[in-house]
């Protein structure tokens, strides 16, 4: 009598056991980083919304893979125009839409930080943008003025689970966590 009920004890934490493993079988393993192969930065004009400038990167094998992004910048900023961008991260080989991931799920857990290099550009976190829960603005929906006529670059950087953020600049700053983003745009113009 005494084995059977050791037997069954047994066979119980078992079930119990494998009833609690994810799915993979991957037990106790981080999550990994997600793919991004594609990144849009769409600015459209506030006056005119025909005016539409865009900054996009694609990458084929994602950034740990050895082919080169493919990078454009499509459309001109008009001197004097103000424009709302917009970020669409995407991953083209398992077909999925990171951005609602960054926006809707983990928003707490990312940051954007922009950097402009020889443009005479005013920048800031839109009223609409969304908002962590430390209070700093995320950087998904940003506010760009076109101060005067120019050429210079353009740089977009994600980060995740950073040890610190900050918005104060509008740009950003952060210390600490991962790179998921870190794509620079030459050539942008203001006309």
């Amino acid at each position: 009598m005494k084995t059977t009920k050791y037997f069954l004890t047994a066979i119980l934490c078992l079930t119990v056991l494998v009833s609690c493993s994810d799915d993979d079988g991957n037990i106790g393993e981080p999550n990994e980083e997600e793919v991004i192969t594609d990144v849009t930065l769409t600015f459209v004009n506030d006056a005119d919304a025909t005016d539409i400038v865009e900054l996009k990167s694609v990458d084929a094998d994602g950034d740990d893979g050895p082919l080169v992004p493919n990078k454009t910048v499509t459309g001109d900023f008009s001197v004097g125009a103000t424009y709302t961008a917009t970020l669409d991260v995407y991953n083209s080989i398992e077909d999925e839409d990171i951005t609602v991931e960054i926006t809707d799920e983990e928003p707490d857990e990312h940051f954007f930080i922009y950097a402009i290099n020889g443009l005479d550009m005013t920048f800031a976190r839109s009223a609409n943008d969304v908002v962590r829960a430390d209070g700093n603005k995320l950087g998904y929906e940003t506010t760009w003025t076109a101060n005067a006529a120019g050429t210079g670059d353009i740089t977009i950087q994600l980060f995740h689970e950073s040890e610190s953020v900050n918005d104060d600049n509008e740009l950003g700053t952060q210390t600490g966590g991962s790179t998921d983003i870190n794509i620079s745009f030459t050539d942008v113009e203001i006309q």
